[in-house]
């Protein structure tokens, strides 16, 4: 059951909200009955924490009033919760905690302003997102040996959206009231086991919205300009990834296959279409990749078998990654130990940033492409084993 604020609180806080302090000042009156200690912190956007003060009381009633040089977000911290607040300065933040029982999730009301106000909002919102969620796997737990078990699991998967989509709903709703409210920033944090509420993808139009609201609202806050600049670095990251996958989309079956012109070991330039007339398998791999390495033996064994029949491989390395001090020799290294016959080896040593890497989209390695003697491609990204019915029709 919800706890109600006493009519003499009520009254304390009205009183207290017609005394402002000066601005610039923040006035923090907390009521935590039972708790005899609270962690008043401030926390900035481009730092850590920072521990404002330690307050002690044996009433449960606390009180600090400290400077604020730029609007920011705070943190009361007491017996078992954490409760979250905003401040221009200039004003009272009122906050009364639920009594402390134990097994209980305790609760707390706040005054002062709407970012606060939200931000109690969008907690509540998501603690009751989480009992349902655990009231959900409860359920499947006490049905897990049943017969019907699979009917509760797809039941309960279908409950579970339903949450989710709920609570997507009533953030949106917020962010569609007030678009500036700088306590938006956390609307984009929430997820529900792992699952955002809202994501680029799908609520692209709030997350451009927010960010202009606030940006105008508060053009220099260090809160609203990294949101800003982790918006921008989102954005490119999802050019980045529609890009990719256009590339990929282009490497079809059927398709030509991109051109690929990378140096050898000795600086000469080798391009895949120097290689046609035959079947060639290009082979993504590298040195540094344990999976590559345990396909190799295969490959050798595939190239020995139909080298005669018009087969080559060209094997692109993605050496060169940061962590790597020689790349180079680790590369030939690896050809030698590995016993890779062919001569037709090239990289550029940059790593996932290759140019051929680019150009098919390559996200994971390693990667096989398969084409054929007019340079179409015939396959792509399987295993050595599939090798002979892939290569016995076209050779």
């Amino acid at each position: 059951m919800k706890k109600i604020l006493s009519l003499g609180l009520a009254l304390s806080l009205l009183s207290a909200c017609n005394n402002s302090p000066a601005e610039g000042i923040t006035d923090l009156r907390v009521s935590a009955k039972g708790s005899t200690e609270i962690i008043v912190e401030k926390l900035p956007a481009n730092s850590d924490v920072v521990v404002i003060d330690t307050l002690k009381s044996e009433d449960g009633n606390f009180e600090i009033t400290f400077p604020i040089d730029t609007p920011n977000f705070f943190m009361v911290t007491t017996d078992g919760i954490r409760i979250p607040f905003f401040s221009t300065g200039g004003e009272q933040i009122l906050i009364e905690v639920d009594p402390l029982v134990t097994e209980v999730d305790r609760g707390y009301h706040i005054k002062g302003n709407k970012e606060s106000e939200r931000l109690h909002n969008i907690n509540k919102l998501l603690l009751s997102a989480n009992k349902q969620v655990d009231s959900l796997s409860q359920l499947r737990n006490l049905y897990r040996d049943s017969a019907n078990s699979m009917e509760i699991v797809q039941r309960t998967q279908k409950d579970f959206e339903n949450i989710l989509n709920e609570g997507t709903d009533k953030l949106i709703a917020m962010l569609e009231e007030d678009p500036a409210n700088l306590a938006n920033l956390f609307v984009f944090q929430m997820n529900l086991y792992n699952n955002p509420f809202l994501n680029p993808q799908q609520h692209m139009a709030y997350f451009e919205k927010a960010d202009s609201a606030l940006i105008a609202a508060y053009p220099n806050n260090p809160h609203a300009l990294v949101f800003r600049k982790q918006f921008g670095l989102m954005k490119e990251e999802m050019a980045a990834q529609v890009a990719n996958q256009m590339r990929q989309d282009a490497i079809g079956v059927g398709n030509p296959a991109p051109e690929i012109a990378l140096p050898k070991e000795d600086g000469s330039i080798l391009k895949l279409s120097d290689l046609r007339g035959q079947v060639v398998l290009v082979d993504f791999w590298a040195a540094w990749c344990r999976p590559c390495r345990m396909s190799n033996p295969k490959l050798v064994e595939m190239y020995n078998r139909y080298k005669d029949q018009g087969f080559t491989i060209l094997s692109v390395s993605f050496d060169g990654l940061q962590n790597q001090q020689t790349p180079k020799q680790d590369w030939l290294k690896a050809i030698a130990d590995d016993g890779l016959v062919w001569d037709n080896h090239i990289s550029d040593l940059k790593g996932w940033s290759s140019a051929a890497g680019q150009a098919y989209g390559i996200q994971s390695i390693p990667y096989t492409v398969l084409v054929d003697r007019e340079g179409n491609i015939v396959a792509k990204q399987f295993g050595p084993d599939r090798l002979p019915e892939l290569l016995e029709p076209i050779l």
